[in-house]
């Protein structure tokens, strides 16, 4: 298997380019390279955890109930606990904190929000992803979280031909930048300094960045291990498109709701660092999608916690 670094110190062009001296804008310097062949010689790809195809598999059965759920999530104690935490979080404002899974899903997060939480935790879970940074496993699980209780609140205005079915809403704003954590796993170094890119050249869209530092998008990542993963075409579109206000393939409600949220999201701190979008292609995307703009901006402050 090819190693990052003896591929790195074989290329001239990318050996110039580090942590220390990647501190300009991007149009000073030529990129740094392209990373496909070190993603191509990978053989340690995660498998989809069993938990997560156990929940897929659920999600499809026409008798999911709340209990069934909680069942299967009570297998797992970290995934317990980590669905707790959410539900007793201050944007559901309970008054008396959920103690069981059951009745976190009943009182708190409802069935279609915790199905996506527990399959979202339980799939990003075997990606090794620093922690810190704009577009570290901190930073996208937020971001994620909020990009899905957006394009709820959203999705309540859409008109009847751009609507999109309700379960795989919060599960596409959670794992649509899979990508970055998958980069993460596999090329720690690259994930790094694409980091570092993002932070110092924040005014620029993910994709130019992206291409820029790594010779392909975070979305091709993420869709190469969806695709793996098998798993369902809707969620498979969103990770490959949600960059693309211009997007008209299959799933492209979603697609689109998702690409709004994420440009809204540029206007607060749950922003990954860079903007989701050109700012000029957000107007017509929200015409696009049957919206307006005084519909994003409650939306928005619907979704502000004491937590922001």
């Amino acid at each position: 298997m090819i190693s990052e670094s003896t591929t790195i110190s074989l290329t001239p062009r990318l050996a110039q380019w580090n942590l220390n001296n990647a501190t300009t804008r991007l149009g000073a310097q030529l990129p740094p390279g392209d990373i496909r062949d070190l993603i191509r010689a990978h053989d340690d790809l995660p498998p989809l955890p069993e938990i997560t195809a156990r929940l897929l598999r659920f999600r499809d059965d026409p008798n999911a109930s709340a209990v069934g759920l909680a069942a299967i999530v009570e297998l797992d104690p970290l995934l317990t606990g980590q669905m707790l935490r959410w539900a007793n979080s201050a944007y559901y404002g309970l008054r008396i904190p959920a103690e069981s899974v059951r009745d976190a899903i009943v009182r708190s997060l409802g069935f279609s929000t915790a199905l996506a939480l527990a399959l979202a935790l339980a799939a990003l879970r075997p990606l090794k992803t620093p922690n810190q940074g704009s577009i570290g496993r901190d930073r996208v699980w937020r971001h994620g979280l909020q990009c899905g209780l957006l394009m709820t609140e959203l999705a309540k205005h859409l008109p009847a031909g751009a609507q999109t079915p309700s379960e795989q809403i919060p599960l596409a704003g959670l794992t649509q930048n899979i990508g970055y954590l998958l980069l993460g796993h596999l090329l720690p170094d690259s994930f790094r300094f694409l980091n570092h890119l993002i932070e110092q050249n924040g005014s620029l869209t993910h994709p130019v960045i992206d291409r820029f530092g790594l010779g392909l998008e975070h979305t091709q990542l993420g869709q190469w291990l969806f695709e793996v993963w098998e798993m369902p075409p809707a969620l498979r579109a969103v990770v490959r498109h949600h960059h693309n206000p211009g997007y008209e393939g299959e799933h492209a409600p979603l697609v689109l709701l998702t690409c709004l949220a994420d440009s809204l999201l540029d206007e607060t701190p749950w922003r990954l660092g860079a903007c989701a979008i050109e700012k000029a292609a957000r107007s017509p995307l929200i015409a696009r999608l049957g919206l307006d703009q005084e519909t994003c901006e409650m939306a928005l402050e619907k979704i502000r916690t004491p937590e922001e």
